[in-house]
Parts: C-alpha cells; structure tokens; sequence
C-alpha cells in the first residue's frame, strides 16, 4: 500500500511538473512574441543566431563560421531552426529561433527548480508559490523570452546542482556523472561555468573526505571523486581552446580578439564609468544596489539557509549555494576587476538562489522552531516576500541605469533601427549584385545580413577569405564596402585596413549611399574607385 501511495504521490508531482513546463512555456513564447513584434531584440542574442546562421546561408558555409569568441551551444542549438529561414525569414531578421530555443530551455528551468523545491522539502502551494516566483522574475522571464544565453546556461546550472544534491543524499557515482555533464554542458554556454566547476569540484572532494575520514585511502577516493565531477568540464574546455587554436590561432578567442569581451569592456570603458562612477568603491555601490534591487532576498535567505543546515547538519543546500552562488560571486568579482559590462542580467544566479534558500527553511522549519505559528506560516510568508518583491525588481529593470540593455533595446525599438537596417539589406539586394559582391564586419552589420534575402551577396569576416578579398577587392570582384560609423562600431576590420573609410571612402573608394536611423546611426555603403 505505501509502495502504490508513494508511486501514485510520484505520478501527481511529474503531472505538476509536467503543467509548471507547459503553462511557463506558453507565457514566455507569448512574451517572445510581443518582443520580436516590437522590435525589442537584445543585439547579444541576435548575434548568436547570426553566428549559427553563418554556418548555413553565407557565401562560405562552413561549422567554423560559428566563431570562437563566444561559448558555441546558443548558436549551434538555433541551427536546425534556421534551416526554415526560407519558409520563415523572421526566425533570422528577428532572432525569432534564439527566442524559440531561449524560452523552451527556461520553461524547462522552471520545472527543475519545482522539483529542486520538491527535494530540498517544500510542498504544495508555497512550492509552486515559489516556481512563479523565480519563472515571473524579470532577469529569468526577459532571458527566457530574447534568446540570450542566460536560459540555456540556468538550465544547465540547475542541472547540473539537482544531480549534485541527490549525490549529497545517495552517494552513487552515477549522479556525479551527471553533475558533471551538466557543468560541461554550462561551460559550451558561458564562460562563468568555470566558477561552478571549480567550487563543485571542491564541495564534492571535500563531502567524499569527510565521510570516508575514517577508512583508510579516503584520500585517494575524495581525489577520485572530484576527478570524475570535474572531468566533463575540463575536457570542453580543453577541447574548444584547442579547436579555436588549430582555426584561428589562439587559445581563448575571448580575451585576444578584437572582438571578445576583453577589448569591448576597454572600449566602452569610459561609458561604463560615466554611468557607474569611478574607482572599485563605487562600482562596488553599483553592483550591491544592483543586486539588493534585484533580488533583495538572496543574500539572507542564503546565509540563513546555510546555519540553518549547518545545525541540522543537512548538506543538501550545499549543492546550488556553491553551483550558484559560485557563478554570481564570479560575476561581481568579474565586474570589480574591470573585467565586465556589469550588466544586470548578470545578477541572474541570484534568483534561483534566494527560492531555493525559502524553500529550504520553509521545509525544515518544523526541526529548527518550536512555534507553530513560524511552522505553518513561514513557507507562506517567504513565498509572499518573493512574489511581493517582483514589483522592484521590475522598475530596476526599466530603470536605465541598472538596465542598460533594456534601455538600450527600447531606444533601438523607438528609433526604428532594424527596420532601417532591414531597409539597407533590401536595397542592396535590389542592386542585383554578384556573390561577395560587398565587403562588410558582421560583427556590426549582422541584423542587415540576417535581413537580407540573399546573403551571399556579402563578403563577411567569417569567410575565410575575408582578408585576401578586403585587401585586394577589386582583383576578387568584391566592389562595395557596408561600413559603420566608428563610434558605433569600434573594431570594425574594414576601417583598420582602411583609416578613413567611413569619413571619405579614404581615398580609395566612393560614397554611393547612406541610411540613418531615429537614434543617428548610419550605414554607408561606399564603391571602390576604378585602379
């Protein structure tokens, strides 16, 4: 009888879970949709599906178009979705299969944190309570709904830190396996997996010691054990450092191109201190106001959560305190250093964070009170705090200078920019030109191609003869230059080869055309001088 209740009490609670992903996913593609709709497309997400794009519709297709400043899985995951971008161009002009892929990857998010709630102890409606909590919030449903990386990288961290917490309670290597590949996996997404592999492979090393402290060879067994959780992560790794050294030449694109988050981060430096302040004292006000305004309850609950297992000597919270609190500590870290936009999505780990801490002491308040008014009623009253909470963390997201990306986005929606742009793909493939016919640094131009109906006609950096036909154009019939003003596109390749292209055609070349957007930003295409 208890065998068929507890299997019957399993099916209900996979029927719940199974209701928690589908209502979720319905929310986020109807919010996707408004987005797209109105043209509020985060540019770091479109550029990962332009990065997938290129391996298919470019004029030299090829896997290693995909580029290696960025982890690969975003943009290999949109791949299938754009091979219907005959059928459906919008799944590239409007990043529509990032948003597809983005919101699939977070309603399944939502319904690992309603079963992570469900192994840490909370039941009923303060679970799923604190399901809505999380999938409301605004950095989880806004990741969920643009198609950037943050949707696919949560599911893999919350992955990742279900298996760790059923390895913390039943010690079997099979679920060390699994957590491992769950990093891995987050490591193909973002680079701040590194962070939770590392602190993953310390909290396991350190639980298997302990626990075989005892016995002889424990620490030969600890060492063997963290081997195995930390060998998925290294190994992609190693592996993508190595691809992108054989391909291009360098062992982390990231921090060496003229592309990768290093070089932005300098570029934009002075901006970023124009809206932060100066020196680590002030952006360390920043990023605290950013995170108390976003998730105000993370912090405490987590530092609460954590006493209160140490007195219960309960380890489970220990799984997503360091698989998460690792990543957002890597963040701010990151930030403080100079080393980041600081961009208020980056606070994301913070939301899983605090609903699993409620969660925690909301299930394990019956040990550690004696009240039964705190035994009943702290579930409810946590889960409230959370959902009342929602409201400021959405007017932190409008506010422009904590949600920078967002105001970004809204700025571009009102400015008309990628209608503009999608102008500029038009025109130029009403010029009737041939293949590669326009040179151009997708790096900037990629919502024009994405736009354009043939592609091809476009000579872009992932081509591998970009360089030969940007410094020979007219011998490889390559007679046009697309080209941004500097300002708006910093490490534009066709500039360093030519100083002065956007100003004069430097010498070189001459201005055919210009469009220009509501924000000031314009595209010139220039056409080189007969020799």
């Amino acid at each position: 009888m208890t065998r068929q209740y507890l299997g019957s009490a399993r099916r209900r609670q996979r029927r719940i879970e199974r209701g928690v992903v589908v209502a979720v996913l319905i929310a986020y593609l109807g919010a996707g949709w408004w987005l797209s709709a109105h043209d509020l497309i985060f540019p770091d997400a479109m550029s990962r599906v332009a990065n997938g794009y290129y391996t298919m519709h470019s004029r030299d297709p090829h896997l290693a178009a995909i580029g290696f400043v960025w982890n690969p899985l975003p943009s290999l995951a949109v791949i299938p979705l754009l091979l219907l971008t005959p059928i459906w161009p919008a799944l590239a002009s409007k990043a529509v299969a990032g948003c597809l892929v983005s919101a699939v990857c977070g309603a399944v998010t939502a319904g690992l944190a309603h079963r992570l709630l469900g192994i840490l102890g909370a039941r009923g409606v303060v679970r799923l309570l604190l399901t809505a909590a999380f999938a409301l919030h605004p950095l989880v449903l806004l990741g969920a709904t643009t198609g950037a990386s943050e949707a696919m990288f949560l599911l893999a961290c919350l992955f990742t830190a279900l298996h760790l917490v059923r390895w913390l309670t039943d010690p079997m290597p099979w679920h060390l396996v699994q957590a491992g590949m769950g990093a891995g996996i987050a490591y193909l997404v973002r680079y701040e997996a590194l962070a939770a592999g590392a602190a993953m492979t310390v909290l396991v090393v350190g639980t298997t010691w302990w626990r075989e402290r005892r016995r002889k060879g424990a620490a030969g067994m600890a060492l063997l054990d963290g081997v195995l959780v930390a060998a998925p992560i290294t190994a992609a790794f190693g592996l993508w450092a190595l691809a992108s050294k054989i391909i291009v030449g360098s062992w982390l694109e990231t921090f060496t191109s003229q592309y990768g988050n290093s070089a932005q981060v300098g570029t934009f430096r002075v901006s970023i201190d124009g809206i932060v302040g100066t020196g680590s004292g002030a952006q360390l006000v920043y990023i605290s106001e950013q995170l108390i305004r976003t998730a105000p309850l993370a912090v405490p609950l987590t530092i609460l959560a954590l006493l209160v297992a140490w007195r219960r000597r309960e380890p489970t919270f220990l799984a997503p305190m360091f698989v998460l609190g690792s990543i957002l500590l890597f963040q701010n870290l990151a930030f403080l250093r100079g080393m980041s936009f600081g961009w208020i999505r980056f606070q994301i780990a913070a939301v899983p964070l605090a609903v699993l801490a409620a969660g925690y002491l909301a299930a394990s308040a019956s040990e550690w009170s004696r009240s039964r008014w705190v035994r009943k009623g702290l579930g409810p009253a946590l889960a409230g705090a959370l959902v009342l909470a929602l409201p400021l963390a959405w007017v932190t997201e409008a506010d422009p200078r904590f949600g920078r990306e967002e105001a970004l986005a809204r700025e571009v929606a009102k400015g008309r920019q990628y209608e503009i742009e999608a102008a500029v793909a038009q025109d130029i493939g009403r010029m009737g030109l041939g293949r590669g016919a326009v040179i151009t640094d997708v790096a900037y131009s990629f919502p024009i191609v994405l736009a354009s109906r043939n592609p091809a006609v476009f000579t872009i950096t992932t081509d591998r003869d970009f360089e030969d036909r940007l410094s020979h154009p007219r011998s490889s019939a390559a007679d046009y230059v697309l080209i941004s003003a500097p300002d708006s596109a910093p490490a534009d390749a066709v500039d360093k080869v030519y100083p002065g292209m956007w100003e004069n055609g430097a010498g070189v070349a001459s201005l055919i055309r210009e469009w220009k957007d509501g924000r000031g930003l314009a595209w010139r295409l220039y056409r080189f001088n007969d020799a």
